[in-house]
């Protein structure tokens, strides 16, 4: 994609829902990863500790658990810190490496609920290799 194609989407989206549009980007990619929240409660994971202390009540599935974890960020074990530094590195990227697709297959979905994923889904044999091989490490971070 060149120069003014990127240009000429980003004016038609505008700035502010393309802004948008990346950052719930990357929150899907979050939840790619993340979807059960099994990465990090799973047995004698770093994160399994942290988990049941501040997550207990909080339903796996969509992210909750990363969200969960996220919100007590300061407060988790050294451990837990790292290893949810060292996801959100491989989630970021592979953002950074979908970018250009998410804004030339999908400027027009709405964020949320996981559409953006789903819209990259959909549009996979078109994505670029970097794309498609960044996501495949981002989903096998374990």
């Amino acid at each position: 994609m060149t120069r003014s194609e990127k240009l000429n989407i980003r004016k038609k989206v505008g700035r502010q829902n393309m802004k948008g549009v990346v950052v719930v980007s990357l929150v899907c990619l979050v939840t790619l990863v993340m979807v059960s929240g099994t990465i990090f409660a799973q047995g004698e994971r770093p994160c399994a500790g942290d988990v049941a202390k501040f997550c207990s009540d909080v339903k796996q599935g969509h992210g909750r658990i990363a969200k969960c974890l996220e919100k007590h960020e300061t407060q988790l074990s050294s451990e837990c810190k790292a290893e949810f530094a060292g996801v959100k590195e491989v989630i970021k990227k592979a953002f950074k490496a979908c970018e250009d697709d998410i804004i030339k297959y999908c400027p027009w979905v709405q964020s949320g609920e996981g559409r953006i994923l789903s819209c990259l889904k959909e549009n996979k044999s078109h994505l670029s290799e970097e794309c498609r091989e960044n996501i495949s490490k981002a989903r096998r971070v374990k």
